[in-house]
């Protein structure tokens, strides 16, 4: 299982990555420039027609919301301006709770109250009148009688409206708190009667009479009783009443009196509902929508849009190209942009065009730009300094390099400019805050470094702001926003650029230099795996990584490319480091008891297994490269000679004791494969004078440049002159001589 997902990742990266230059196919084949060409056009149509939506079609002279218009804009029709589904929504809410709920006011019920509170007195009057005239001492069982019609009634309250000569007062004050107090509004059977809403208010019918009242001065059947208490106790501060025998006596007769009419409210809402138009506002033609000199506000911005709207369906009528005109222009623009970089590439930068992979990733770079400028940009009118320009300069820089990134910050300028209506102060903007993203990332060797290309370009945008909102003549506080946008926009899109970034390296196999100095860190799996498993080469390696790295930059090759190259280009000796002679530690090699063409094919084996350990763990193609071109394919002329002593050789068999190539492609790849030779012959110096030292770098140089074995990479003449000195210059530091101290006497050992 675990081989088989091994594969499956090997395949997808070589179908995804940028294969390095050996893999680069030098001639452009038909289906090559067949798929730069439709990259292009597809691109340019989909760039063209969906950035940057709806408002892409609006007619370009259109001011927009904030903008200053400069001339009078008048309606050339009648132009009714509808609701959004939003405003409907919302209006609909409005009018539900606009209107209150319907409560029905039931006068019987308070009538009720006060012939209960009357026909209690006559009877209680009554029976005491009859009590009288019998000269009954007894009242109990007058006061069962009363119970019995009166069961609400205790007897004790019954028994003291018996001894009470004053019922008439009684029942005066009693009926007054009910007409002042309690049913002058009305009474609830309880608070839950209808439901919460943000309405405060309710309608009170009458009959016919209707009035709206607040919801807090309505009373439950428990509010009327504490209402009657609190009343008879602010009566008694200045009048001499028992308290609790008219609370008794008040409260049995209390009911409530209003009810819900949940249909009545619910025709009333249905009537509001259905009055609601979906017009917003009707402009009459001729009506002046907006003056000159004055700024449009959010109501002018949707009369506009609505008349853009209602141009574009007239033209819809006219004849097809007429309709597709506007659209067809646009698209023209974008691809003479986009055609603008590959003409660039193609003259000055043949190696990126002809590296399909590499003009995916640029263009990828370019749509994810455009997307989150898109993304900004519809989320309502937003500063345009809050527009991520500065994440294609930075990633596109370190992906490639500073040429490229200008460049492509040049084309987005464009761009932007073109989709956003020729906005000037979009473009340049995009121009100068790229240019100084774009110089501050050339150098990225270390993640911590793009903290000053943070500081950098938040810099750039706030002096940006400062500078066109002066001369704007923006207000203050307004001037300090924006350039706070700005700063914020700074810091966001370079953390941005540095969280993409390792995606893109690792889909498309671009070795940055920030890739390649975490390769060289001596702590990697590989290296050491070689430290520990195969010493003898690791140190061989370490030596080439020196060699290769001054040799490069003698000759302004990569020389952070060539040291990390040159410590990997043997890990394929991890396998059998016992079958390399510098990490032999017996005298006896195991190569003794091998066939000449045994030993060959171990010793050319280590290309190979380099490769599968390399691809296995996640090594860029480039630096791969390094292990299949440090040999090219010269032969293996120890073992050659051998198989030739053997009776075995012959020149066609000199093939089968070649290594397999390919010969190196890069300056780079070269550079390593003569320091490769140059390194382990070194060794075999007896008297390692600079003489010596010269004389050997020149015969190994003359040797791989007569077998042809660098004709396919670009070194010069110059080039490998200049290579001889820098080879020399480390070797002759590396064998310096030292002074031999004398020895002590044994005396003076003792």
């Amino acid at each position: 299982m675990f081989s088989f997902l091994v594969k499956l990742k090997r395949r997808i990266k070589k179908l995804l990555k940028v294969q390095s230059e050996i893999r680069q196919v030098k001639r452009s084949s038909f289906h090559s420039r067949t798929f730069k060409f439709l990259l292009l056009i597809i691109l340019s149509l989909l760039v063209g027609i969906v950035y940057p939506g709806q408002s892409l079609y609006d007619p370009l002279d259109m001011p927009r919301r904030g903008e200053i218009a400069l001339e009078d804009v008048i309606a050339p029709f009648q132009i009714t301006v509808y609701k959004t589904d939003r405003e409907i929504r919302d209006e609909t809410e409005a009018t539900r709770l606009a209107l209150p709920f319907v409560l029905d006011y039931d006068t019987t019920i308070a009538n009720h109250a006060y012939t209960g509170l009357r026909r209690f007195f006559w009877v209680v009057d009554s029976i005491r009148q009859a009590r009288l005239e019998e000269d009954t001492t007894s009242i109990e069982q007058y006061v069962d009688v009363i119970s019995a019609r009166f069961p609400l009634f205790s007897p004790e309250a019954i028994g003291k409206s018996m001894e009470t000569d004053s019922l008439d007062r009684i029942y005066t004050i009693v009926r007054d708190i009910y007409a002042n107090e309690i049913y002058s509004v009305g009474v609830l059977p309880d608070r839950f009667t209808f439901p919460e809403s943000r309405n405060k208010n309710v309608l009170i019918r009458t009959g016919d009479d209707q009035n709206i009242i607040s919801r807090d001065k309505l009373y439950s059947v428990a509010t009327a009783y504490s209402r009657l208490l609190t009343a008879l106790n602010r009566l008694s501060a200045t009048d001499s009443i028992d308290v609790e025998y008219f609370y008794q006596v008040g409260r049995t007769f209390i009911q409530p009196n209003l009810r819900m009419n949940a249909a009545e409210y619910n025709r009333r809402v249905d009537d509001a509902l259905a009055s609601i138009s979906d017009v917003k506002e009707i402009v009459e033609k001729n009506d002046i929508i907006l003056r000159a000199g004055q700024r449009v506000n959010e109501r002018q911005e949707r009369v506009l849009r609505e008349m853009a709207r209602i141009m574009r369906s007239q033209a819809a009528a006219e004849p097809w190209l007429a309709t597709i005109l506007p659209a067809l222009v646009r698209i023209v623009l974008v691809l003479a942009a986009f055609s603008a970089l590959y003409l660039f590439l193609f003259f000055f930068r043949p190696d990126m065009f002809k590296s399909n992979p590499k003009l995916v990733a640029l263009f990828m770079v370019f749509g994810l730009q455009l997307l989150l400028v898109y993304l900004v940009g519809i989320q309502g009118e937003l500063s345009i300094y809050l527009y991520p320009v500065a994440l294609l300069p930075v990633m596109v820089t370190i992906l490639f390099d500073a040429e490229v990134g200008l460049l492509s910050t040049i084309v987005l300028a464009f761009l932007l400019g073109i989709m956003h209506r020729f906005d000037f102060t979009l473009s340049f903007m995009t121009v100068v805050v790229g240019t100084v993203a774009c110089f501050t990332s050339r150098r990225v060797r270390k993640r911590s470094e793009f903290f000053r290309i943070m500081y950098s370009v938040a810099l750039t945008f706030a002096v940006y702001a400062v500078m066109v909102e002066t001369l704007k003549l923006t207000p203050n506080a307004d001037l300090l926003q924006e350039t706070g946008f700005g700063v914020i926009n700074g810091i966001v899109a370079t953390l941005l650029a540095m969280g993409i970034l390792p995606f893109f390296e690792s889909l498309f196999g671009i070795t940055t230099d920030i890739t390649l100095l975490e390769l060289a860190d001596p702590n990697h799996p590989l290296l050491k795996r070689l430290a520990l498993e195969a010493p003898g080469t690791y140190h061989h390696s370490i030596i080439v990584g020196n060699l290769t790295e001054a040799a490069a930059t003698a000759i302004g090759a990569n020389a952070l490319m060539a040291r990390v190259g040159a410590y990997f280009h043997d890990i394929g000796k991890i396998e059998i480091p016992e079958y390399f002679v510098e990490n032999q530690l017996s005298v006896k090699s195991k190569h003794e008891e091998l066939t000449p063409s045994m030993s060959s094919i171990i010793l050319s084996s280590h290309v190979k297994m380099g490769r599968q350990l390399g691809e296995e763990a996640g090594i860029p193609d480039d630096v791969l490269s390094f292990v299949e071109e440090h040999h090219g394919t010269m032969v293996q002329t120890y073992f050659y000679n051998k198989a030739v002593q053997q009776g075995a050789g012959d020149e066609e068999a000199m093939d089968k004791f070649r290594y397999p190539g390919p010969k190196p492609q890069t300056r780079e790849t070269g550079i390593a494969m003569l320091a490769d030779a140059v390194e382990a012959a070194s060794r075999t110096l007896e008297d390692p004078k600079p003489a010596r030292i010269n004389h050997l770098i020149q015969r190994i140089i003359n040797d791989r440049f007569q077998s042809g074995e660098l004709e396919q990479c670009p070194l010069t003449l110059r080039d490998l002159a200049r290579i001889k000195e820098a080879f020399a210059q480390v070797l002759i530091g590396a064998f310096h001589h030292r002074v031999v101290y004398p020895k002590k006497d044994k005396t003076e050992e003792e």
